[in-house]
């Protein structure tokens, strides 16, 4: 039996002092926080990662051995017949406008990267989802899966508890 008792110890509400352990209310539907769009790739000489941020895609490029950032590089961004010149907006940051990528769908990418005397052509697929669709159903089905756990997990316990006590009583009688 104690362990029924530990088994239902929970934290309480609020405390003398103020603290609470229990998880503040959601007044309103929960917030959704959408990632933006990105992608990466890399060969034997640079990294490449992409996030594309309204209708300007940025681009880190470091190298590929060291990670070192890649500064005053000439890049060029293909997509069938569109094209496109990025321009450094800081060290080793580059952007590039990419209002034809922004619609929703799977835009395949040949990135022409100049640095110096290396030159790479690199892939990349820059994926698009439908405006304001990532994660809708992500938050509210987390924060049900939260607040379900413990008392299901507790459900669980007190159900074994029980059943140890029936197969007790069985056993006793039998005997």
């Amino acid at each position: 039996m104690p362990l029924f008792f530990a088994l239902t110890a929970w934290a309480g509400g609020d405390s003398s002092d103020g603290h609470t352990h229990s998880a503040p209310v959601p007044v309103g539907p929960a917030p959704v926080a959408t990632a933006s769009p990105r992608l990466s790739t890399e060969t034997d000489l640079f990294e490449l990662v992409g996030v594309l941020d309204g209708k300007v895609l940025t681009i880190y490029l470091d190298q590929f051995g060291t990670n070192a950032p890649v500064p005053q590089a000439q890049i060029e961004v293909e997509s069938g017949a569109w094209k496109a010149v990025a321009t450094e907006v800081s060290r080793a940051v580059y952007a590039v406008p990419v209002e034809l990528l922004t619609q929703p769908g799977k835009h395949p990418l040949t990135i022409t990267v100049q640095a110096g005397d290396s030159a790479d052509l690199m892939n990349a697929t820059l994926e698009v989802g439908p405006a304001g669709a990532a994660g809708v159903g992500t938050q509210r089905t987390r924060f049900w899966g939260e607040r379900l756990v413990w008392p299901g997990a507790a459900a669980l316990a007190l159900a074994a508890v029980a059943l140890v006590a029936i197969r007790g009583r069985r056993q006793s009688r039998k005997e």
